[in-house]
């Protein structure tokens, strides 16, 4: 569904004279439609069939015979609403004053609306903004009020004066402004009369002497009863009508242009007013912060000119580190350089503290220590020598013992430890000094300086006590 703003003019003959209709209102419109009273009335061939409203087969075929009744001229149908007093509610059931305009197309089913109930004494005005309605200084009818219903209810019609002249003559002839609003009475309608002839209540004027803008209709007789109380209305148009042109000039040829304003059609302004930075009419886009014209919804508005940081013309940029930095900043390019100091580099200091690539073969060689490990078979407790059960390795290769125990042969503990750093020097290993002699089962977990941990289990014999 899309919204579209008509302001086109259409040319159409009314009885003789060439008339010009302006619809300004904007409506919610389907694609390929025109079947609704006030899509029949806009001056648009809103279906693309090259007939445009009472022209085509679908308005024609609008319910309340509308656009016949109407000298198939569906500008003439009243354009907006001016003023109204719907009264009743909530009881009455058709209070939508909107309903007036349009195209006549109440389809017989009241509770399907396409009309107004005025309710007792109600009124509604409705105005003509692209024609005036005049007298036809005949005996036809200038007026229709498509009241429904198969008797006409009594109304009162009061019309507005659209120029002085107008004003004057009715004066002249007897007429009032009685409530001092613009607005004369022209008696009443009813019965089975649904339309009036100006030339019959105000008698004298040849064709177009007396120019009307707006209608006002009021119930008369109708009192809250029902569900539709007071005069119920469909629509109301101008059977006698000539045009004027959007600055209210009779024939004359200022139109409202796609911008919205009214100017004469060779008027070097018209369509300019509302051009976008790209000279589009009605256009979105305009100039961001970069400078660039661009509409706002573009993924790049306000972004061309902004840096890393998100900074309107800023100075970060994303160095080969990947960091967004100021190429001032002493860490430019500097967070991903290895330890030789090359940009994205492989090097890595090993274990031996040489800076070096893991593929090098010399990493963490330079440092490398033995892993072998040396425990004794036998120890003899009453030896005057250093006579324990510990490991001997490379002074180094161990960074903790991480476990340590010493079971007989029945499996009892009788000497151990836990995560001890390898000082050898504070060291203290198993002596068997008060135990038999005998096979022990010795448990060691050890770590070594490269991280690698080892577990070994053996025994060994104790000799003397």
């Amino acid at each position: 569904m899309q919204l579209h703003l008509h302001l086109p003019y259409v040319s159409f003959l009314n009885r003789g004279l060439a008339t010009l209709w302006l619809c300004s209102l904007a409506y919610f419109i389907l694609p390929a439609q025109e079947n609704t009273s006030i899509l029949c009335s806009d001056g648009i061939d809103n279906d693309g069939d090259g007939d445009i409203d009472c022209e085509d087969a679908d308005c024609i075929d609008l319910p309340n015979e509308g656009c016949s009744t109407c000298f198939f001229s569906s500008q003439s149908f009243g354009d907006v609403i001016l003023s109204e007093n719907i009264n009743c509610q909530p009881d009455n059931e058709n209070a939508d004053a909107s309903e007036v305009l349009g195209v006549a197309d109440y389809n017989g089913i009241p509770m399907d609306g396409k009309f107004v109930s005025l309710g007792m004494q109600g009124y509604i005005e409705i105005g003509f903004t692209d024609n005036i309605l005049i007298n036809s200084g005949d005996s036809d009818e200038d007026l229709w009020i498509f009241e429904i219903g198969p008797a006409v209810e009594s109304m009162i019609i009061e019309l507005r004066p659209f120029n002085q002249e107008t004003i004057d003559r009715l004066i002249g002839s007897g007429f009032e402004d009685v409530d001092g609003d613009g607005y004369f009475s022209m008696g009443s309608i009813g019965g089975s009369t649904s339309g009036l002839d100006i030339d019959d209540r105000v008698v004298g004027f040849t064709f177009s002497e007396l120019r009307f803008d707006a209608v006002r209709v009021i119930d008369r007789d109708g009192d809250c009863g029902g569900r539709t109380p007071g005069a119920d209305i469909d629509a109301i148009c101008a059977l006698s009508n000539i045009e004027i042109d959007c600055n209210g000039i009779l024939l004359g040829t200022a139109i409202i242009d796609s911008c919205g304003v009214c100017l004469d059609a060779a008027d070097p302004n018209l369509n300019q007013s509302c051009l976008d930075c790209a000279g589009t009419v009605n256009g979105i886009a305009v100039i961001d912060n970069c400078g660039l014209c661009l509409d706002p919804a573009d993924p790049n508005f306000n972004l061309s000119c902004v840096d890393c940081a998100g900074t309107m013309n800023g100075l970060a940029m994303t160095d080969d580190c990947g960091l967004c930095l100021d190429p001032d900043d002493p860490e430019f390019n500097l967070s991903c350089a290895d330890c030789a100091g090359i940009i994205n580099g492989l090097a890595i200091l090993d274990l031996c503290g040489d800076c070096l690539e893991p593929s090098d073969p010399l990493f963490n060689q330079a440092c490398v220590k033995s892993k072998n490990i040396y425990t004794p078979n036998i120890i003899n407790s009453s030896s005057s020598a250093d006579n324990q059960f510990s490991l001997q390795v490379e002074v180094g290769a161990i960074t903790e013992v991480l476990t340590y125990a010493i079971y007989d042969r029945w499996g009892n503990l009788v000497f151990g430890f836990i995560n001890q750093p390898t000082l050898y020097d504070e060291m203290i290993w198993w002596d068997g000094f008060g135990y038999n002699q005998g096979v022990y089962t010795f448990i060691y977990e050890i770590e070594y300086y490269d991280g690698e941990q080892t577990t070994c289990v053996g025994q060994f014999t104790k000799i003397s006590n």
